[in-house]
């Protein structure tokens, strides 16, 4: 990690770190400084990761940078949702887009606490790929297949992967965010470089809501709003 100036302080860099789901095992700083005189500080991270023999980290290491990066930024809320990088390959955008289901399901009272989805969901990275890829295919305009033979075989698939699953709370997490997914007609999500998201849902369809249900929510995502 580089900054220019000032070294980075542990205190703020190792929380983002471990809450994209790898333990900092040693740092290393060093101060380099430039012929202008200018400094830059180099931090030498040891990281462990519990399933690192999974990973390709060629397909892996952009995005884990990128993700870093706007957490830095404060573009990417800092949370265990970030775990999803490297445990399902999902870049930030898509994390995010699983991140905005559940400030939904917060906002309308569901039982369950942030951070226990949060857990759920990270003992399911296959099932956490399947429902990402259920959104692309059934809101994504570059997608050329056919749209809802696609989302059919999807679905199967992602039935299927909740069939397995034997906890019922976070079985009831995960139907969850599979009920709010097929309640959504129409999202911001894929305007380019997007950290807000806007979803137009039908409220009908969530049985998690009180009465009255109007007939469609608007209902945004932002770190900002948070």
């Amino acid at each position: 990690l580089y900054r220019l100036d000032a070294p980075v302080p542990l205190s703020q860099s190792l929380p983002m770190l471990e809450r994209m789901g790898v333990k900092v095992m040693d740092e290393r700083p060093s101060e380099i400084v430039r012929q202008d005189g200018s400094v830059v500080w180099l931090h030498d991270f040891g990281l462990s990761f519990s399933a690192a023999e999974t990973l390709n980290i060629h397909d892996i290491q952009p995005l884990f940078h990128d993700t870093f990066r706007r957490v830095w930024s404060g573009e990417v809320e800092n949370d265990d949702f970030n775990r999803l990088v490297l445990l399902a390959g999902l870049s930030w955008r898509e994390v995010s887009v699983l991140r905005a289901y559940a400030k939904h399901m917060r906002q309308a009272a569901f039982t369950f606490s942030q951070a226990y989805m949060e857990q759920a969901l990270a003992c399911y990275p296959q099932l956490m790929r399947q429902l990402y890829a259920l959104f692309r295919a059934r809101f994504d305009p570059a997608l050329e297949a056919d749209r809802e033979a696609h989302c059919k075989d999807i679905t199967a698939q992602i039935e299927a992967s909740l069939n397995t699953v034997a906890n019922l709370d976070e079985d009831r997490i995960l139907r969850q965010f599979l009920a709010v997914l097929k309640a959504m007609v129409r999202t911001s999500a894929f305007q380019p470089d997007a950290a807000a998201h806007a979803f137009k849902l039908l409220p009908r369809e969530l049985s998690l809501l009180p009465e009255p249900r109007p007939m469609f929510e608007i209902f945004v995502y932002s770190p900002r709003f948070e």
